[in-house]
């Protein structure tokens, strides 16, 4: 998750209620899949993929989520522990094009987070433990160190599309955003696709970043001002403020639990969601009123979150998603101003492997958050159980295949399954859909001139 502008998305089912029967007065806002699972994705397994038939894989570009992180929202009173030291990171500093052994030597940062001794300092409102607010955990890395292991036995074992060492780094594109989770993601994910690399300079995979300030992976609200006036005008709609006071009780209460306030968790369920589900996926202790103590035995519905405040949280935030990116009049125009450079990149890239300017890159790998997936589901299409909130480590993979006639096509396969679309969107193949029709769809959400369409006139 990143906060950069945010309502929030996906897709409907029935609302059930605690007793497990449907709540027939909910609304169109009530999204849910029982196969869902925000905690994990699925992978690309060797044993379920299969080759395009009569085709030969060219070139492959594989969009990720970063793993499992801490939470980016601090709850005052939260006394669980997070860790994240059982994976380190050592760095080195030296002259550019000079050998491994002219370095500043190398260092390992530590996250230090001391008691509060109450005469100076700030208050202590973080967790214990080692992690940083939205620091990829232990967990995050193995997430993306199983994914990469996977991509390994599809890509190098079973088509020996990429090579079993990479001794080019010219056959890999790498591209994270700033936040730092992105980063540890692919590097946990490439050091498992290609396992026991040294650390020589010349071994070294640029991992490359935009400056935040023309980041693309994900919607830029600073550089792309319109992008603020169109959240206004979704969000003042008559059908989201009428979710916003159905679902207001339910939020009150939850605010008064965690102690929170202020406009970010009065207009959006982003935080909720954020907070509760990080915590689920660790199995730690319900969150609890402040007054409460851990363990007590006067905890109760109304007192602490239950497990049905989380699966409503995610209901309500899966709507927000849907409802920004799809389900409203600026829908179009707001994801396209959220992600369209972004698609033009991938349209591009896949163009210039075509007309050979990549020379010898076989795959590019994007390291970014929901907040890039996500608008990337909805350009696509994407059925409502596969356009709900990204689960942690999500892995959505653009191939372009050329097949044995000289034609081309695309597959795109998401958490490790060939994507669905939605009923009312069947505009192609996800197996195999013939280049010039994918191009066709992805150009509906490319802007002309980005400048220009950001601009408040």
């Amino acid at each position: 998750m990143l906060s950069a502008i945010f309502l929030v998305a996906a897709a409907p089912l029935a609302l059930v209620v605690a007793n497990g029967a449907p709540d027939t007065s909910s609304r169109s806002w009530s999204f849910y899949d029982p196969s869902y699972t925000y905690c994990d994705p699925g992978y690309p397994l060797e044993q379920d993929y299969s080759k395009v038939p009569d085709a030969q894989l060219e070139f492959a570009q594989i969009v990720v989520r970063h793993g499992d992180r801490s939470p980016v929202h601090l709850i005052s009173h939260d006394t669980s522990e997070w860790n994240c030291n059982g994976v380190a990171e050592e760095i080195y500093l030296h002259g550019a094009g000079q050998d491994k052994d002219n370095t500043t030597g190398s260092f390992r940062q530590e996250i230090e987070i001391p008691s509060w001794n109450q005469n100076y300092g700030y208050e202590n409102i973080i967790w214990k433990g080692t992690c940083d607010v939205g620091e990829l955990t232990d967990k995050g890395k193995a997430q993306h160190r199983l994914l990469g292991s996977h991509l390994r036995s599809v890509y190098v074992d079973k088509l020996g599309f990429l090579p079993k060492e990479l001794s080019n780094t010219s056959e890999l594109y790498t591209r994270t955003t700033y936040i730092w989770r992105t980063k540890n993601s692919a590097e946990s994910l490439l050091g498992a696709l290609w396992p026991m690399r040294g650390i020589s300079p010349a071994a070294a995979i640029p991992l490359h970043t935009f400056p935040k300030e023309i980041e693309t992976m994900y919607g830029n609200s600073d550089a792309c001002p319109q992008l603020h006036l169109l959240l206004g005008q979704i969000s003042r709609s008559n059908e989201y403020q009428s979710f916003l006071k159905e679902q207001g009780p339910l939020m009150s209460r939850l605010a008064t639990i965690l102690g929170v306030k202020g406009p970010s968790w009065y207009d959006g369920w982003n935080g909720y969601f954020d907070v509760l589900n990080a915590h689920k996926c660790h199995g730690k202790e319900p969150l609890c009123a402040a007054s409460l103590s851990s363990g007590s035995a006067n905890k109760d519905g109304k007192s602490c979150i239950t497990d049905e405040d989380v699966a409503q949280v995610s209901r309500n935030a899966n709507y927000e998603w849907a409802f920004k990116y799809r389900d409203n009049a600026l829908a179009s125009n707001f994801t396209t101003l959220t992600i369209g450079s972004f698609v033009g990149t991938l349209r591009d890239h896949m163009a210039s492997h075509i007309l050979g300017k990549l020379g010898p890159l076989k795959l590019a790998l994007y390291s970014g958050h929901d907040s890039t997936i996500w608008p990337l589901l909805i350009v696509l299409g994407a059925s409502d159980r596969n356009a709900l909130w990204p689960p942690y480590a999500s892995n959505l993979m653009f191939e372009l295949w050329k097949k044995n006639s000289g034609d081309r096509v695309v597959r795109v396969i998401f958490n490790g399954k060939v994507l669905e679309l939605r009923k009312e969107e069947q505009w192609c193949d996800m197996n195999a859909c013939p280049l010039d029709q994918f191009y066709k769809r992805l150009a509906q959400f490319i802007p002309t001139d980005i400048v220009t369409e950001c601009a408040i006139h």
